[in-house]
């Protein structure tokens, strides 16, 4: 212990008699507020640990208090991301809201608009082979769907109902290669029989050649057979060819209905605009 004082006797005796003037100057404040020339040196010496003292503290509650702030803008942001993703989901309901609504008023006018009863249905399946051209309804029996009764949309022909079940009926959309619909020209009245093609679209057949046909030409149902109402749309006349042989012109259709996009469609339960003749 005597050694160790002996080392560092200077810095001892000066950290005393700093301890030992600072006590003093707390006493003479106290008192009467007046600094002697010692005590004002003493003063000058020590503010500066003073001040860097407090200047860690402040430092260390401005760290703090910048901490806890930055923790609560954190969980706000988390929120702020929570409402929003909430009302991007609202306005994507309410979007898809007013789209099918659009879409089944317009049907609603078009079923006002034919003397036909219509019942409503939904596309619930689609086929997935390219071959077949089929999608699936969720109205069967049940609601009294029978084979081949003709559906439609606001814009025209679909197909026609090949398969029942209780609940739910299977369409041959008029795009199949196994669909034929009876069709004329709707400027020239023109006849022929309008079949599906493997590659979405119809081909009108049996369309002579001396027929008047243009690319753009509405073609619309006859009437003929029974099962299609009278002048429905079908498509439009998207190529013509006419061989240096032959009686007839070949005649490409582009349908009227997008049937990649069918949600909503109407089966014609009773006709009452088809013509057997």
């Amino acid at each position: 212990m005597l050694s160790f004082f002996r080392t560092y006797q200077v810095i001892v005796i000066v950290g005393l008699l700093a301890l030992i003037a600072m006590l003093a100057i707390s006493l003479k404040t106290k008192q009467n507020g007046d600094l002697f020339l010692f005590e004002k040196i003493v003063y000058e010496i020590t503010s500066p640990l003073q001040k860097a003292v407090e200047f860690s503290s402040r430092g260390v509650k401005s760290l703090c208090l910048n901490y806890i702030f930055l923790l609560n803008l954190k969980e706000e942001n988390a929120d702020l991301k929570r409402a929003v993703a909430t009302l991007k989901m609202e306005n994507s309901r309410l979007t898809e809201a007013l789209a099918a609504n659009a879409r089944l008023k317009k049907l609603l006018d078009f079923k006002e608009s034919i003397q036909a009863q219509m019942l409503p249905a939904e596309v619930i399946g689609y086929d997935p082979s390219s071959w077949f051209k089929t999608v699936l309804i969720n109205k069967g029996v049940e609601d009294g769907i029978s084979k081949n009764m003709a559906v439609v949309t606001s814009d025209g022909i679909v197909g026609r109902v090949v398969e029942v079940s209780r609940a739910t009926s299977k369409l041959l959309l008029m795009t199949d290669h196994r669909s034929s619909i009876d069709a004329i020209v709707q400027r020239t009245r023109a006849k022929g029989i309008l079949v599906g093609k493997v590659d979405q679209r119809c081909r009108l057949k049996y369309v002579f050649r001396s027929d008047d046909v243009t690319i753009g030409d509405d073609i619309i149902t006859s009437g003929l057979g029974g099962t299609f109402p009278k002048g429905l749309p079908l498509g439009k006349v998207s190529r013509i060819k006419k061989n240096g042989y032959g009686m007839f012109q070949e005649v490409q259709v582009a349908p009227i209905v997008a049937f990649s996009k069918l949600e909503e469609v109407l089966v014609i339960t009773s006709n009452n605009h088809a013509s057997d003749g």
